[in-house]
């Protein structure tokens, strides 16, 4: 279960980024968190809030909301510049058929807002 070792980190970073908005006192209370994470990131999201839960006790995090934004699998066609959504794994563009694409979202583990009171 890699989603402890990956609320620990969060927790880490939380300390990190509360400790610098208070002018390194370290204090604060974090009201919640914004999570985006993508379909691809092979994360569990309940089982990150689980283990959100259990990494959070007896700091700064104890208590706070998680909220995770779920990132849809995205591709952008190199042969028609078409924006795709990739559904079930098919990886090809839906308007031409082409397989030639970047993935532009989708794999990212991001924190994206933090709420301190």
């Amino acid at each position: 279960m890699h989603e402890l070792a990956i609320a620990e980190s969060i927790i880490g970073i939380l300390k990190e980024q509360t400790s610098s908005a208070l002018g390194g006192s370290g204090g604060g209370k974090i009201n919640s968190v914004k999570l985006k994470i993508g379909e691809m990131a092979g994360i569990v999201p309940s089982a990150l809030e689980f283990s959100f839960q259990i990494a959070s006790k007896g700091t700064l995090a104890e208590g706070a909301a998680l909220y995770i934004e779920n990132v849809p699998l995205t591709g952008k066609c190199d042969d028609c510049s078409e924006v795709f959504r990739i559904k079930d794994y098919c990886f090809e563009c839906v308007s031409c058929g082409g397989s030639n694409f970047k993935l532009i979202a989708g794999r990212e583990l991001l924190i994206d807002e933090i709420d301190v009171g």
